[in-house]
């Protein structure tokens, strides 16, 4: 799956961060309720490993970005 290492890549955080911006197109679709509760777990989880490295992630289309330094 991945290496193991002492500190997260910043492409990892970036792959994590484009995932993260890719589930808000969910809100729009029908799902169950157990499925969305789940769906918004994994977001959750992902951005919090997102800010845990330190960065936040960027919403902003007109910045190419993904992340933004806290």
């Amino acid at each position: 799956m991945s290496n193991l290492a002492d500190r997260t890549d910043y492409k990892a955080l970036s792959i994590l961060a484009q995932i993260v911006k890719q589930f808000e197109r969910l809100h729009y679709l029908n799902m169950t309720a157990s499925d969305d509760w789940d769906a918004c777990q994994a977001r959750n989880l992902m951005e919090g490993i997102v800010e845990t490295n330190g960065y936040k992630i960027n919403y902003n289309q007109s910045i190419k970005k993904p992340l933004l330094k806290v």
